[in-house]
């Protein structure tokens, strides 16, 4: 393993102080996590506190055993640290305080980016989120896959397949909210139709999932594909050794898969993800470009349309289309426009 880990029944809690904010560990997937991680240095910032870092959780969808890992073996603590010293907020990696959650944090960080009320206010918010950097993006098992995956094959595309079991879970409590208004549960033949409609010329491409909770194998689906759709699919385990992959658990083969997103030229996912929002959402707010090459799936339609919000948004409709958020930033950004999400 790259880094210890304990069960969370095992993790030590660090007393709560009213001078201190903080959550043990936010139970969701990485970008939950980063979410919950940028709104609590926002409320810091808000607030004055300081803030006691969160331990990052790590969970196994085949077991359901949850485990927790330190804050700084995952992501760069110097990074965190000049955060705090730029907004003079004391950053305190060495103890975990409050409890399991921290979904009030990250309801506070998507509710900034949803009004962009304030420019200081989203200025900060994407600074926050730029300063969760991953350990492993400088890890040499990562750099020579994205070198091979880019460099020798020449992909041009990730896709974002959101078939996992706990997708399908997840999308029907989306149906009670959504409707039929958006193809955010469809599965992945119907994800690789709308792909294969709006690029004829596609032929190979990286997919971004979990792939010991896909409805079925790799293999199966790669068959699919090449059969009705004439387009390979590879995996980050078609490229990894049983060595490499027995050293990375499942939130660091998460964030693999998101740094070669990362780096990808073309990228289909969908805006009810997290993952999919907040890489588009970092690479503008690192950029402080328009963000071209992000499509969608999860619009109604035979074709995947890019994203045109920059990753503000978390509704199909509204990622179609430039918003009033990014105009709060002024000369901060270029002014083609960026999300809507009201």
């Amino acid at each position: 393993m790259l880094y210890d880990v304990v069960h969370s029944s095992q993790a030590i809690r660090t007393p709560d102080s009213a001078q201190t904010l903080g959550f043990l560990y936010n139970h969701g997937g990485l970008n939950n996590q980063k979410m919950a991680i940028a709104g609590l240095l926002l409320s810091a910032i808000e607030s004055r506190l300081a803030v006691n870092l969160p331990y990052i959780y790590v969970k196994d969808q085949r077991t359901d055993d949850e485990y927790l890992a330190r804050f700084q073996d995952v992501f760069e603590l110097d990074a965190v640290a000049d955060f705090g010293r730029r907004h003079d907020i004391a950053i305190n990696p060495g103890g975990a305080s409050g409890v399991r959650g921290g979904w009030d944090y990250f309801g506070h960080f998507g509710g900034v980016l949803g009004t962009g009320a304030d420019r200081k206010v989203v200025e900060a918010a994407l600074e926050a989120m730029t300063c969760l950097k991953p350990r492993i993006a400088s890890n040499p098992i990562l750099l020579q896959l994205k070198d091979f995956v880019f460099a020798s094959l020449g992909i041009q595309m990730a896709i974002q397949l959101r078939i996992e079991r706990d997708w399908q879970v997840h999308s029907q409590q989306l149906r009670s909210v959504l409707g039929d208004s958006e193809d955010y549960g469809i599965g992945f033949i119907e994800i690789l139709s709308k792909i294969r409609k709006t690029f004829p010329e596609l032929r190979l491409a990286y997919v971004t999932s979990d792939e010991n909770a896909m409805p079925a194998s790799k293999d199966e689906i790669r068959a699919v594909s090449r059969s009705r759709f004439g387009i390979d699919l590879l995996w980050k385990s078609d490229f990894l050794d049983s060595a490499h992959l027995e050293r990375l658990n499942p939130l660091d083969l998460s964030m693999v898969d998101y740094e070669i997103a990362r780096y990808s030229p073309r990228f289909v996912g969908q805006t009810a993800s997290t993952f999919a929002n907040i890489l588009c959402l970092e690479k503008f707010a690192r950029t402080r470009k328009e963000v071209r090459g992000h499509f969608i799936y999860n619009c109604l339609g035979d074709t995947v349309r890019e994203r045109r919000d920059n990753g503000f948004a978390s509704s199909a409709h509204w990622a179609l289309l430039p918003s009033r958020v990014w105009q709060v930033l002024g000369d901060g950004g270029a002014h083609s426009g960026a999300s809507r999400n009201e």
